[in-house]
């Protein structure tokens, strides 16, 4: 029999007691130069996507020191490029690995929760932008700085904070949870895959039981996902005609060209983004869809007409649409634009990168039921939701287990840009609310000696 969500935890032990919010957030409240000092060592572990290694070692000794080991699941594309949700990849494997701890419960009976969250960050851009060097985290007025420190190490360090804070308290979860990291989200996201296939084919065999429950602690401003947009990559090579510049007329111009591919793909984005093409989810939304001219890059010298360029692409798209029909009709938009040019340039569209489906999620079930109501013991206020315009690793959940899933994490600022920084304060309320939750939908025990 299910227990309204929310309502008091189970016990192990009959004669143990529900700990109050204000304990819980006392407790977490106490870890926070524990939570500033874990970030701060995350964020000096450089792990742009692709190099992730730093980071991976850093988590597994973070997980240790909880009392938590570490499985690695290796990234093998070649093992998930039959999966639906594969992305082309970016990088070579490398014999890189995603890292999966979990806690087991001195007697089985509590529901469990997998936190999921990613370990890679984005380029950092010149580092003459930046206040401090990218990788050198430093605290101002309350906010943390540093490349991943929004996106999203900070939210990892939230669930490691929320289970130890439990710990200190004298009680851990009465049932299973789970601590993924995992490679590769800010580019493919195959790096949740590999975990997925591992955590299906496990399954299958008997040999683990599955998570009811999965959160991912993503920079969302202390608000729970609603749906999330597709996103693929592509690459466009145009391939034109050099001529010295005195004689321009003689050549084709690739870059001249690329600019009118852009401009094309720029009233697309407008066509898309029209009221009456957008799903409910993101009726309200004043421009959802975004089409990103993410690099360009063309031509050998000044004063000779280019031979070539490229144009690499970020695409995004409403979950209503399958991705291969969006990967076509942006390819025949492109495809439309050389046509009207008649300019005899070479065209080679390509992919790699996302394929990533968008998906809507349920958060009217128990699971996530429980972690808004966590949210309100924490915070006294109810959690608001959002359509992200972005992507996440969700959608391997959503769409391959069927698992109950959402992002819920702390507010951040420059995402992707130049000072990023996190919210120290709203990582403690994170902390707190999946502190809570834990205590509510996973029950406590005596915490192990």
């Amino acid at each position: 029999m299910q227990r309204p969500a929310g309502s008091a935890a189970i016990s192990a032990t009959p004669d143990l007691p529900a700990l109050t919010t204000d304990a819980i957030a006392a407790a977490v409240r106490a870890l926070e130069p524990y939570m500033v000092r874990t970030l701060s060592d995350f964020v000096a572990a450089p792990s742009p996507s692709g190099q992730e290694q730093p980071a991976v070692a850093f988590m597994e000794g973070a997980l240790r020191e909880l009392g938590l080991e570490s499985e690695r699941i290796y990234l093998r594309s070649e093992a998930l490029k039959d999966l639906p949700l594969f992305s082309p990849p970016c990088c070579p494997d490398g014999g890189r690995y995603n890292l999966l701890a979990t806690h087991r419960p001195a007697a089985r009976g509590g529901r469990s929760v997998l936190f999921n969250g990613h370990l890679d960050v984005v380029p950092t851009g010149p580092e003459s932008m930046w206040r401090q060097s990218p990788y050198a985290p430093f605290v101002e007025d309350g906010w943390l700085f540093g490349r991943g420190a929004g996106d999203m190490k900070a939210g990892i360090v939230c669930t490691l904070a929320a289970f130890k804070a439990l710990k200190d308290l004298g009680v851990q979860p009465a049932g299973a949870v789970g601590f993924n990291s995992v490679l590769e989200e800010e580019n493919t996201g195959n790096g949740a895959l590999a975990t997925v296939a591992a955590l299906r084919s496990a399954v299958g065999a008997g040999k683990l039981a599955s998570f009811d429950t999965v959160v991912i602690p993503e920079p969302f401003g202390e608000t729970m996902m609603s749906a999330q947009m597709g996103v693929f990559w592509m690459f466009v090579d145009l391939t034109g005609r050099p001529a010295h510049a005195a004689y321009m007329s003689s050549g084709v111009n690739p870059v001249e060209a690329a600019i009118e591919v852009i401009a094309d793909l720029r009233r697309l984005e407008a066509e898309w983004n029209l009221p009456q093409n957008r799903p409910a989810a993101y009726r309200d939304h004043a421009h959802p869809i975004n089409f990103n001219i993410g690099q360009i890059q063309g031509g050998e010298w000044n004063s000779s007409v280019p031979c070539t360029c490229t144009l690499g692409v970020r695409i995004g798209f409403f979950p209503s649409m399958d991705v291969n029909d969006a990967k076509a009709r942006v390819a025949d938009c492109v495809r439309a634009t050389l046509a009207r040019l008649a300019s005899n340039l070479q065209l080679d569209i390509r992919y790699e990168g996302f394929h990533a489906p968008g998906c809507e999620f349920d958060l009217e079930g128990d699971g996530m039921q429980a972690l808004a109501a966590a949210h309100r013991k924490a915070t006294g206020e109810p959690v608001r939701r959002e359509a992200s315009t972005a992507t996440t690793d969700a959608r391997h959940f959503r769409m391959m287990l069927e698992t109950p899933v959402t992002c819920y994490g702390p507010q951040a600022r420059n995402i992707h840009g130049i000072d990023e920084s996190v919210s120290i304060e709203s990582m403690v309320r994170v902390a707190t609310t999946l502190a809570q939750f834990m205590h509510d939908w996973c029950g406590i025990e005596p915490a192990a000696a």
